[in-house]
């Protein structure tokens, strides 16, 4: 007997035992050889569900009924690159893949695989709302936001979410789905009434064992594939339960299926999909922080390492195949250098001559981030596109003691304030100067968004000095989370704002900022940027290097 076909022959048992453990034994087919944990994969069909939506909910005739007509927000996919494709979902109304998407543009020109992410640089929204008819930022990619990391988790591009938890309950009652600020209750009772009364005959529910969600979540019925029976800290009887405990199961499974969404790794968690981990494989570099070392000891070690490399082992078209793109699987000569000036930090730069990117400061490998907040000057770019040079620095932009005394003047809409400005969580606007997008300086010391705090506060305040004037507020002016650089390929447009469409803009953009920093031209400048030198010379082989990053993921 072949070795696959005896692991085959064991998964079938232990799955039939599991399984007699809840059925009395193994009746019917056996579920499939590999498949997912329960509460991952109904954590994916909630996360599908577009039902939970404020147009379902104004325009539907029954929970289980289709609609007559869908949202039009949904009809199409917005692409910067190709114009607007069918959307998925069309006929139906939002959910969460309306904006992170994977597969479903699969081979399609312009278009392809996504790591959860969009093609356009703000998504459109199914209702105008306090003048916005976009979200305010890009949709951020979802693969490896939940990746195992030191220090704390943040979410969205300026952290306004401290738990994935957090994240979806707010998500499914906010914006994005329809719900203005002050709707939180009728959202609420909305979800908590698709849940109840689901029937289990949709379209979706066909993929997941053709249960109800109070079957699901129930998780006691005869006879359930054991690849849809939940464990039980997972389950609820719904009858019963709140509104709010409804919610809270939906977010928690919704989490689940968020936190599998990994880079391919091994069982050492070292990262293997991509030519750069293959070259790191065959050259013998060190692939990940050993026990006990820190990260900055970890990338002192790997930039050590490439810089003795005196014969480097390149990967070529013999060691893997791309599937979803069209590139050769490689990692050749210039992809070293690229890699080279992405380690390499300056000292004493005054123009970019020394080839160093200082990269890893914010992009540390191997999860090419560091999870924290930085500006790197795209609101200053966009800002002073729309208004004149110069005209981000002279904003006018409120101390602490002023934006708390006025809150709906600066700060987003929220349900305790669901008429403010939200003047400093827009895109930049030639009609409107007072617009511009400050990142994390919209959350932190925001009494209305309390969760982050804690979290946001280690950060802001690690240097006293930062905290030492308005709590450290003026240091968060433009900040945005670091996005990881892996699988870069299926994220575009980069930037919070969308605002570059290739690897090449998105280097040259760093080559003119960091030299506005230099000059002293860019509004509250990373400290990063003091050992970032790159010029022209340097695009062509970053940017091979943030290539080598791809992988086919989905």
């Amino acid at each position: 007997m072949r070795a696959s076909s005896l692991r085959s022959l064991i998964r079938k048992t232990v799955v039939c035992l599991f399984a007699s453990i809840y059925l009395a034994g193994c009746v019917g087919p056996p579920p499939p050889e590999d498949f997912d944990p329960p509460e991952q994969t109904i954590g994916e069909r909630l996360f599908l569900e577009t039902r939970f939506a404020e147009y379902f909910a104004a325009n539907m005739t029954d929970i289980n009924s289709p609609l007559a007509v869908g949202d039009s927000v949904v009809s199409q996919v917005q692409n910067i690159n190709g114009g607007p494709m069918p959307g998925p979902f069309a006929g139906q109304s939002m959910n969460c893949r309306s904006c992170h998407f994977v597969d479903e543009f699969q081979g399609v020109t312009n278009a392809g695989n996504r790591t959860y992410a969009d093609f356009t640089t703000r998504s459109p929204i199914p209702l105008a709302m306090n003048g916005f008819t976009l979200t305010p930022r890009n949709a951020m990619q979802m693969v490896g936001s939940l990746q195992t990391h030191t220090g704390p988790t943040f979410l969205h591009f300026d952290g306004e979410f401290a738990t994935p938890q957090d994240l979806v309950e707010g998500t499914l009652t906010g914006r994005n789905f329809g719900w203005a600020p002050d709707q939180y209750q009728q959202a609420l009772a909305h979800i908590a009434q698709v849940i109840r009364q689901d029937n289990g005959k949709g379209a979706l529910a066909a993929n997941y064992g053709s249960l109800s969600y109070a079957d699901t979540f129930l998780g006691t019925v005869k006879h359930t594939p054991v690849q849809f029976r939940l464990p039980p800290q997972y389950r609820l009887d719904v009858a019963t339960a709140s509104d709010q405990q409804i919610l809270d199961a939906v977010a928690a499974l919704i989490t689940q299926y968020m936190q599998s969404l990994l880079f391919q790794q091994d069982q050492q968690g070292r990262y293997i999909g991509s030519p750069y981990d293959v070259f790191l494989k065959i050259n013998n570099l060190p692939r990940q922080p050993e026990s006990g070392e820190s990260t900055a000891q970890y990338m002192q070690r790997l930039a050590d390492a490439v810089n003795s490399l005196a014969n480097p082992k390149f990967v070529d078209g013999t060691m893997g195949k791309f599937q979803f793109h069209s590139q050769p699987f490689a990692f050749g000569a210039n992809e070293f250098a690229g890699l080279k000036i992405f380690l390499s930090s300056a000292s004493g730069a005054v123009d970019g001559s020394q080839h160093a990117g200082n990269c890893i400061a914010c992009h540390t490998p191997p999860n090419f981030t560091d999870f924290k907040f930085h500006n790197n000057g795209a609101s200053q770019e966009e800002y002073d596109a729309a208004n004149g040079a110069g005209a981000f620095v002279a904003l006018a932009i409120p101390n602490l003691t002023q934006r708390s005394a006025n809150y709906d003047a600066y700060l987003p809409a929220t349900a305790n304030h669901p008429n403010a400005s939200e003047r400093f969580r827009r895109a930049a606007d030639p009609a409107n100067p007072q617009f511009a997008d400050l990142g994390l300086w919209n959350v932190y010391l925001n009494p209305d968004i309390p969760h982050p705090q804690t979290n946001i506060t280690s950060i802001v305040c690690a240097n006293a000095q930062n905290c030492s004037v308005d709590q450290g507020l003026a240091t968060t002016i433009a900040q945005f989370k670091t996005p990881t650089l892996r699988d870069l390929e299926d994220s575009e447009p980069y930037f919070h704002n969308g605002s570059k469409p290739k690897f090449t803009d998105v280097v040259n953009f760093y080559v003119s900022s960091s030299q506005l920093a230099r000059n002293g031209l860019l509004r509250n400048p990373p400290a990063e940027f003091q050992g970032m030198s790159i010029s022209a010379a340097d695009v062509a082989p970053l940017s091979a290097f943030l290539i080598s990053l791809t992988e086919d993921y989905h």
